[in-house]
């Protein structure tokens, strides 16, 4: 591909190329070795793992991928602000744990499985398999959960909004798109012709 470049330039700094270039490294590595020879490249081979990145080449020719990336980019900073507040709720949650934690039959052994249990109960889940046994721990929970809801709920809001507004975007250039394309005449609709 690299010789039939029409620009060698925009070739070389299409990031995509480049993944493309890291996932067949190890196929030619190990073809010029040998593959007796190339049992120490194992890890070599995790590069194959950039053939994955060929799915993305996929999202310029959907529109409907498109306009999700649109809403994904117009959304960043709503995004982070509901990855901090599950952070901040996680840990929270996690540091809370421990006023539980006085009952001998805890389920919460350790920091993990509490982080388990903010994230079940933040995103409103709540599988049961962890829960709090002492009145403390469980007015504790509650509130996580109520203040979790309304902190997930707020950024969802927006972001919900925002993508309806890039949609009605899209309808409405693809309108115009339409409309264009009416107006343009071809040659079969021209005066004079036969067929």
């Amino acid at each position: 591909r690299i010789l039939s470049t029409p620009s060698f330039k925009t070739f070389v700094s299409n990031v995509l190329n480049w993944f493309d270039f890291l996932a067949i490294i190890p196929f030619y590595v190990e073809l010029l070795i040998g593959r007796e020879n190339a049992s120490g490249l194992a890890a070599f081979r995790i590069l194959r793992l950039f053939r994955i990145t060929r799915l993305f080449k996929l999202i310029r020719h959907s529109s409907r991928m498109m306009l999700m990336m649109e809403v994904v980019s117009n959304c960043l900073s709503e995004l982070v602000m509901l990855f901090l507040t599950w952070v901040m709720g996680t840990s929270s949650s996690v540091l809370s744990c421990f006023t539980w934690k006085k009952a001998q039959t805890s389920k919460f052994q350790s920091i993990l499985h509490a982080c388990w249990w903010a994230a079940v109960t933040m995103t409103t889940v709540g599988y049961g398999d962890l829960y709090p046994e002492t009145p403390l721990g469980q007015s504790i929970g509650s509130i996580i959960l109520f203040l979790s809801m309304i902190y997930i709920a707020l950024p969802m809001t927006l972001i919900v909004s925002k993508f309806s507004s890039t949609l009605a975007q899209h309808a409405e250039i693809n309108a115009d798109r339409r409309r264009k394309w009416k107006k343009i005449p071809n040659k079969h609709t021209q005066k004079g012709a036969l067929f």
